[in-house]
């Protein structure tokens, strides 16, 4: 039954497509890229962060970091967009992170976030019922549950409770998570697997107080 209620609803907002098209992969993930960046940044001038993690998140920055400069490029050709960037700007950034002058670089970031913000689709920005969450539970120990179970939170890299964690941050910074995070392994390849639907019933399905979805 769930299928067919998915496929309806997918049908009835395909026309919303050309949103997430117009926009473009290249945009999106630059845009999805910088919040990432921010929230990693702010977990790591928190004061109880972890060392293992802390660890873990200057990996991840670090190589976020080095990557915008292409993304920014892609996206910028992508959109036959007019705006350019000197290199010694992203090399600035990483000179930043590597100073640990973390305050100034999250400044930075929130700044190019602006001019390069996160757009979704209506599909992401909607919030689905819990009639939806049995397919959201099958893609979620499909996908997910391997790695955020939990039981990995003591790794060097550190895979969180995604309910948890869904609940403590932005549902925009959420969503940019995991639209740069389902991709890169055995599994998914390089490219994202889920449609933006399936993403949104994920987001709404973790987002939900666990209690509430046994009801």
């Amino acid at each position: 039954m769930f299928a067919g209620v998915l496929f309806i609803s997918g049908a009835v907002l395909l026309s919303t497509a050309s949103v997430s098209l117009a926009y473009g992969e290249h945009s999106q993930r630059l845009a999805a890229n910088l919040l990432v960046l921010q929230g990693d940044l702010r977990q790591l001038l928190e004061t109880d962060t972890s060392d293992i993690h802390r660890h873990s998140l200057s990996l991840r920055i670090e190589e976020r970091l080095g990557l915008l400069a292409l993304l920014v490029r892609s996206a910028n050709e992508q959109n036959s967009a007019r705006n350019t960037h000197n290199p010694e700007e992203f090399r600035q950034l990483l000179f930043l992170f590597g100073s640990s002058e973390f305050k100034p670089l999250l400044s930075k970031l929130e700044s190019l976030s602006r001019k390069y913000p996160l757009v979704l689709s209506p599909i992401l920005q909607s919030t689905f019922s819990p009639v939806f969450f049995k397919k959201a539970e099958e893609m979620h120990l499909r996908l997910c549950s391997g790695c955020h179970s939990g039981a990995m939170a003591g790794n060097a890299l550190p895979a969180f409770d995604l309910f948890k964690q869904s609940r403590s941050i932005s549902r925009l910074e959420f969503a940019a998570r995991m639209l740069t995070g389902l991709r890169g392994d055995q599994l998914t390849s390089l490219q994202n697997p889920l449609t933006d639907t399936e993403l949104s019933v994920l987001i709404s399905y973790y987002r939900n107080e666990v209690n509430e979805l046994s009801k």
